[in-house]
């Protein structure tokens, strides 16, 4: 992250929001153009990565921080930047499935492990093709438009500099106002959320609170400047513990759907036998068995987030 992006900066819990907003959103945006050309090199994932990360903050910043900016924008840019996420998604999820392959391998007896030599096949030429639609959407008109339309946007006279036009109703307001409001919304939601959870809950419902831990994260960060920073970088910490567990199990529920639609199309047209498909059974069953670890531990993790002295902290903050 630039040096202008860091989350971390002093801030004005009186100034107004917009002001605030529209500057954690010119720091996200210099971090998304400066991996643009790491990008097109494909000599390292990280630039990927990055981009996807930059994306996803400017995302969650339009969605959860709101009432600062005109709707029919914000609508607009979310729109916008979903389509950027989308297209950059599959080859950053090929780019894991790659340099972990050699790894989950290794998992597998030694007989088994040479029949994955189809399934690498297969991974390696998707990559290729959605690495082609990638650079074409990079090169696209809709992307050059959106980067030059952004520009604009995040350049524009503030709210209060605008005569004529309707203000927004937090546009003005002072930021530490609006970022107690939305991260204590959120806040509430995630312990909703979590608490709801059980033993036969789907994987879907652990997905959702992970994307709800990942943006509250994310609006701690953003606006840290504007709390004692021990107390915030222990909330924060403890976000990650939890995201981390939640993003394992994630990781290991894609990652076997996956591999299990992978196994049905080799075998559907013929590219892999049944020793390869033995072998990448093998290797489903493996990811389910660490995914069932990962849901066990939920439970004790979630847990350690509810903690009373935890709880007290984060509405003495906010």
């Amino acid at each position: 992250m630039s040096e202008s992006s860091r989350p971390d900066r002093p801030l004005d819990p009186t100034e107004d929001a917009d002001v605030v907003v529209r500057t954690i959103l010119r720091g996200l945006f210099s971090t998304l153009l400066a991996t643009l050309d790491g990008v097109r090199a494909n000599e390292d994932p990280e630039p990927l990565h990055d981009l996807r990360v930059a994306t996803r903050r400017i995302r969650s910043v339009l969605t959860q921080v709101r009432g600062v900016f005109p709707e029919h924008e914000v609508a607009d840019y979310k729109a916008r930047f979903a389509w950027l996420q989308g297209v950059t998604g599959p080859v950053r999820d090929l780019d894991v499935y790659l340099l972990g392959f050699e790894t989950d391998r290794q998992c597998l007896p030694a007989p088994l492990r040479p029949c994955l030599e189809p399934l690498h096949a297969e991974l390696s030429h998707r990559y290729d093709d959605e690495r082609g639609h990638l650079l074409t959407a990079l090169d696209s008109d809709a992307f050059v438009r959106l980067i030059e339309d952004w520009r604009v946007f995040l350049d524009a006279p503030v709210a209060a500099q605008r005569p004529g036009q309707i203000i927004p109703v937090n546009a003005r307001r002072p930021i530490k106002a609006v970022a107690d409001a939305q991260i204590r919304r959120l806040a509430k939601r995630v312990r909703r959320e979590g608490r709801a959870i059980r033993p036969d809950s789907p994987p879907e419902a652990l997905h959702a609170l992970r994307k709800h831990c990942k943006k509250l994260r994310y609006l701690m960060e953003f606006f840290q400047g504007l709390y004692p920073k021990r107390d915030i970088r222990q909330l924060i910490d403890l976000l990650k513990t939890l995201l981390d567990q939640l993003g394992h199990f994630q990781d290991l529920s894609v990652q076997a759907r996956y591999l299990t639609e992978l196994a049905r199309h080799l075998h559907e047209t013929g590219q892999a036998g049944t020793d390869t498909l033995l072998a990448m059974g093998a290797l489903i069953g493996r990811l389910l068995e660490r995914q069932q670890v990962a849901r066990d531990a939920f439970d004790e993790v979630f847990a350690g987030y509810l903690d009373p002295s935890h709880q007290r902290l984060l509405r003495a903050l906010f």
